[in-house]
């Protein structure tokens, strides 16, 4: 089976007149976790959106597998995609339920959910350490509560490509460890992860390559250790920032 991938060729995006995504390239196959970072306004969820087909380019190719975006019709397309927005929508549903809508684009007229698509709902949950709040009104549990349901929809949803924006928005330290883990086990397993981080600690210790995007643009991809040095942050922050070697694993270490 050949391995997943994204590829993007001179792409070019605007809001009316505004430049967002500038000449943007890149490829990337799965089994890996890419941390796509930057400033805020530097294009990041935008990138995102592209991905999944909610915005189309202006200019150039993005290919997904090896195929045209286009080339895909709705029901495929999820079936290869799976995005977590920033700012997801919530329905007034139970967590179960919430985290089952991932199996959408398996089920329909002619079949419905079974055994299966529930063990996968469960299992989901566990993974994401929400399987307690299962009975549980979606609107009655915390922010950080709903970001890991929204992870574990996506997860059941049981697509080649994740794409996240933010996944660690509103989490506690534990938990952001614990979603940091879990992509990047999702990569060893073959799945390509691309997810949107602001915390460069997160990005050096789970990723294996990074994207750093400045005023739409890819200023530099590699990874951690290539990309987050004191003076690449500098250029594209603003700020004068130290880094270190993590004296475990020799991944960068990045504070004030």
């Amino acid at each position: 089976m050949m391995k997943p991938s994204i590829e993007l060729n001179h792409v070019d995006y605007s809001y009316g007149q505004l430049p967002v995504i500038r000449d943007v390239s890149l490829t990337y196959h799965g089994g890996q976790f890419i941390g796509v970072l930057g400033p805020n306004g530097a294009g990041k969820s935008t990138l995102l959106r592209l991905l999944d087909r909610l915005l189309v380019a202006q200019r150039g190719q993005i290919r997904l597998n090896g195929r045209p975006i286009e080339a895909y019709d709705l029901k495929e397309l999820a079936r290869t995609t799976a995005l977590i927005p920033q700012e997801p929508e919530y329905f007034p549903f139970l967590v179960k339920e919430i985290v089952m809508m991932g199996r959408t684009p398996f089920v329909g007229r002619f079949r419905r959910e079974g055994p299966q698509d529930w063990q996968l709902v469960y299992t989901a949950m566990q993974q994401t350490q929400v399987d307690h709040l299962a009975e549980r009104p979606i609107h009655q549990i915390s922010g950080g509560e709903r970001q890991r349901v929204m992870l574990a929809r996506a997860l059941v949803q049981d697509t080649s490509i994740l794409l996240l924006d933010e996944p660690t928005n509103h989490l506690d330290i534990q938990h952001q460890v614990s979603i940091g883990r879990l992509l990047r086990q999702k990569g060893r397993e073959g799945i390509l992860a691309v997810a949107v981080l602001h915390d460069l600690h997160l990005a050096s210790l789970y990723c294996d390559q990074v994207i750093l995007m400045h005023e739409g643009r890819i200023f530099r991809q590699g990874t951690p250790a290539d990309v987050l040095t004191s003076s690449t942050l500098q250029e594209v922050y603003g700020v004068t920032l130290n880094v270190l070697q993590h004296p475990n694993n020799g991944r960068p270490l990045v504070f004030p």
